[in-house]
């Protein structure tokens, strides 16, 4: 480190040592009064004063917490493992399913099959574009004959006979009733003929 002045300061350093006085130490100033406590107050740490905060109302703190990003993730997360369970847990449930308005006595791993005989186009449209049911086990069949001789449960609608009948795996006829005259009500008429299996 240099002490040195540069050359063009030695002129201000020499006015300035100039100008301040010296005195012996006896005969030196007296220092003012509260000068001492003044800068030591000033100058020395303080310690944090202490602020009583006003306590939090139960609804304050419930919408704080409503508020916060955690809860925000939390609910995230309950959404999707409300949504990913069901899915997880139904297993191959899910592909042999055949009719989606509840549960059925239809035994696992048995597809149930709904058979059309005869033509009525506009039956046909409203029972495949209700969703009721899914489109794998709606099936043509010639005749009530060789639905009949189908395997498994089964619903035949037979249109030329006006007639809406259940069948269990054995064969025996669980129910039967007579098709709606309004094509948009025999989804229904299926999704009935269905629950009693």
């Amino acid at each position: 480190m240099h002490l040195e002045l540069p050359e063009r300061l030695l002129v201000t350093r020499d006015v300035l040592t100039r100008s301040l006085p010296t005195h012996p130490l006896e005969k030196a100033p007296a220092m003012p009064a509260g000068l001492v406590a003044d800068l030591s107050g000033r100058f020395a740490p303080q310690a944090a004063l202490r602020h009583e905060s006003a306590r939090l109302s139960w609804f304050d703190k419930v919408r704080g917490f409503l508020a916060s990003p955690g809860f925000g993730a939390v609910a995230a997360a309950v959404v999707v493992l409300g949504v990913a369970i069901p899915m997880f847990s139904a297993g191959d449930r899910g592909t042999q399913e055949t009719f989606r308005g509840g549960e059925t006595m239809v035994a696992p791993g048995e597809q149930l099959r709904i058979f059309f005989v005869g033509e009525n186009g506009a039956a046909r449209s409203a029972v495949e574009s209700s969703g009721t049911f899914e489109a794998s086990a709606l099936t043509e069949a010639e005749n009530a004959a060789a639905a009949m001789s189908a395997k498994g449960p089964k619903v035949i609608v037979d249109f030329s006979a006006g007639h809406v009948m259940a069948f269990d795996a054995q064969g025996v006829e669980v129910s039967r009733s007579t098709l709606p005259v309004e094509a948009k009500q025999v989804p229904g008429m299926i999704a009935k003929a269905v629950s009693t299996l």
